[in-house]
């Protein structure tokens, strides 16, 4: 039931000009006064719009509710995506005027990053210091990675490392300006690259900034409560002497702390640097009374005013064990199913329904009981990942990177691995990797890979003549090297069956970046990097959601199960500063404001130690802080 617009929601659809702060809590419209603000100034002819995001799913969620609501030929005025998925736009487009080359791929994996590290240590023996010839050089390369992460995530250049009165930072900067060298020189990038790059232009470059806000008239940041550092400057940065600037967020809704984000860049440094006009969502248009009224009490200084006249259900259910915990949200899930619930009035499906952990660990049981009862269920993270499993298109995705790009000697590399081709290769220095793949002697790869290499290859030609011919590509693969009829004890293990179910994994891919671009315009490299961006990931819904906290946020559901309430578990044991106490009130808050209409809050007595022993355990101080009743 869609409500009208409040007075304050209006007031906020209708601002047009100056910068905007939205405190929005649960369940209070958020995403539509959001929406509805965009499609307003848009019917306005006030041009383009750039909105800010930090996930694929949310993006999406905005850009069709935009699209319903406006013109056909207005779409192109708007671009919705993660902050993620528009620096990596700046960083391509413009990458070259800080020294950049173009045609940037990203390296996602950490195994293609560890590739490089290696690759400086074997051509820059100078760097074979105290980083490089400790004792397990794996952790040692691996710990100068994640340092390296650690300078990108703030900023800090190597050229600023120099200038340190640390040794070990000057010493650091070497190791750190080889790593970036040889990933340039690979033209590869990888995610903390692309903040750090965007910062860079904007910085270096403040005319590009101005261009982007040139171009769009109007900036709008969702979720704003989990901006980190990086995403703020980058922000500020590129808003300089800008004012249409709207953040909306909740600040009681914070969880990612622990990468860096924090509300103060919200509520702090924006209304510090833009000076915005301020506006607070307090009714819940989503949860029954109940719900709110122990959401008040998690969160005290919170304003937040029911709207439903309903009272809906919340209670909470001690058990034995996690087996019986788990027995009986399955009995509960069916009764609910077959004969509904007195505060919902539809017929309740299974897609209506949401268990939810601090921990995915917390899930196991759980999920074990449902699917072995024939519950369907689903994990609330993409259907689809990137690791291709046979080593047939692991041959054939390394191979596509090397046709994207010819500079890329990791994964022609890798290739000569996975066929195990005799000898070592050396070709002339004048010649591409691409063109070194295309000239490998089919009789010095290995026997047992003949077959998949030549089939591989005949996927490649095709890409090379046309890139856009990437189902192409695939049924080639598929009818050479798939069997038509595949057992069920050949499903678990056997390479055909790992081929197809990669061949479908890819196909899929492929259908989802094809409805998010034009054809005659798509580009594999452009394909590639909108995977590792996670753009073409197909979500799965259907069935009962097990979720933890974290991936449960932005998202409602007429049931929760809140399971596992036990002490040292929600909150965590680790949560022992003030802040990380503080950021565990939130998530308790976001868990129970999933809940539209009815949530049940479980605990088991005992536990299972990983020992083997059963271990006594107590209820989460949480049931306590709601005053809830324990039946």
């Amino acid at each position: 039931m869609a409500f009208p617009l409040t007075d304050r929601q209006l007031k906020i659809v209708n601002h047009i000009d100056g910068a905007l702060l939205v405190i929005a809590g649960p369940g209070s419209g958020k995403t539509r006064v959001l929406t509805e603000r965009i499609t307003n100034l848009l019917n306005l002819g006030k041009k383009k719009i750039l909105a800010l995001t930090f996930s694929n799913k949310a993006a999406e969620e905005i850009s069709e509710r935009i699209e319903r609501n406006i013109d056909e030929e207005l779409h192109d005025n708007v671009l919705v995506g993660t902050i993620h998925s528009f620096c990596l736009d700046v960083v391509m487009n413009r990458g070259n005027l800080i020294g950049l080359p173009s045609d940037l791929v990203i390296f996602e994996s950490d195994t293609d990053k560890l590739e490089i590290m290696k690759k400086v240590v074997i051509e820059m023996p100078e760097l074979k210091n105290s980083f490089l010839e400790s004792p397990g050089k794996g952790n040692v390369l691996k710990n100068c990675l994640k340092q390296i992460s650690n300078y990108k995530q703030n900023f800090i250049s190597p050229e600023v490392l120099l200038d340190s009165n640390d040794e070990y930072e000057v010493e650091f900067a070497k190791v750190y300006e080889a790593y970036n060298n040889m990933m340039l020189s690979q033209r590869a990038l990888d995610f903390d690259d692309i903040l750090f790059y965007a910062y860079r232009i904007f910085v270096e470059r403040p005319q590009i900034a101005k261009s982007y806000t040139r171009l769009y008239k109007y900036i709008f940041v969702d979720e704003a409560q989990d901006l980190n550092e990086a995403q703020y400057k980058i922000i500020r940065a590129l808003c300089k002497d800008f004012e249409n600037l709207m953040m909306v967020g909740d600040p009681a809704q914070s969880i990612y702390g622990f990468n860096g984000s924090n509300s103060d860049f919200m509520t702090n440094n924006f209304t510090k640097d833009f000076n915005p006009t301020e506006f607070k969502l307090i009714e819940n248009f989503r949860s029954t009374r109940k719900i709110i009224d122990a959401a008040k009490k998690i969160q005290t200084n919170v304003d937040s005013n029911a709207v439903y006249p309903l009272e809906g259900e919340l209670s909470v259910h001690k058990f034995h064990d996690e087996q019986k915990e788990a027995s009986w949200i399955l009995s509960k899930i069916n009764n609910l199913i077959t004969e509904g619930n007195e505060w919902i009035e539809n017929k309740i499906m299974p897609e209506d329904i949401a268990i939810i952990a601090r921990n995915r660990y917390v899930l196991a049981t759980v999920k074990e009981t449902l699917e072995s009862h024939n519950i369907p269920v689903n994990q609330g993270a993409a259907a689809r990942s990137i690791e291709s499993e046979s080593i047939a298109i692991k041959i054939f995705e390394a191979g596509l990177r090397v046709i994207i790009n010819p500079y890329d000697n990791v994964h022609f590399n890798q290739i000569l691995g996975l066929i195990k081709y005799k000898d070592k290769y050396n070709p002339s220095s004048e010649v591409s990797y691409l063109e070194m793949l295309l000239e490998l002697d089919c009789e010095r790869v290995d026997v047992d890979y003949t077959a998949i290499f030549n089939t591989v290859k005949m996927a490649w030609e095709i890409l090379m003549k046309d890139e856009e011919s990437f189902s192409k590509a695939l049924k080639v693969m598929a009818d050479y090297l798939v069997k038509k009829e595949i057992t069920e004890e050949e499903s678990t293990q056997n390479e055909q069956y790992l081929i197809q179910k990669d061949i479908e994994m890819w196909r899929d891919h492929w259908r989802k970046y094809c409805s998010q671009s034009v054809a005659g315009q798509r580009n594999l490299s452009h394909f590639r990097n909108q995977v590792s961006l996670g753009k073409t990931q197909t979500h799965d819904n259907l069935g009962v959601s097990l979720l933890t906290v974290h991936m449960s946020k932005g998202l409602e559901y007429d049931v929760v199960f809140l399971i596992g309430m036990n002490d040292g578990t929600f909150p965590d044991y680790r949560a022992k500063s003030t802040r990380e106490l503080s950021e565990e009130l939130n998530n308790m808050f976001v868990a129970l404001t999933r809940a539209r209409r009815v949530c049940y809050i479980t605990y088991p007595q005992y536990k299972l130690m990983p020992w083997g022993s059963s271990k006594y355990q107590y209820p989460s101080g949480f049931i306590r802080k709601m005053g809830l009743e324990i039946i």
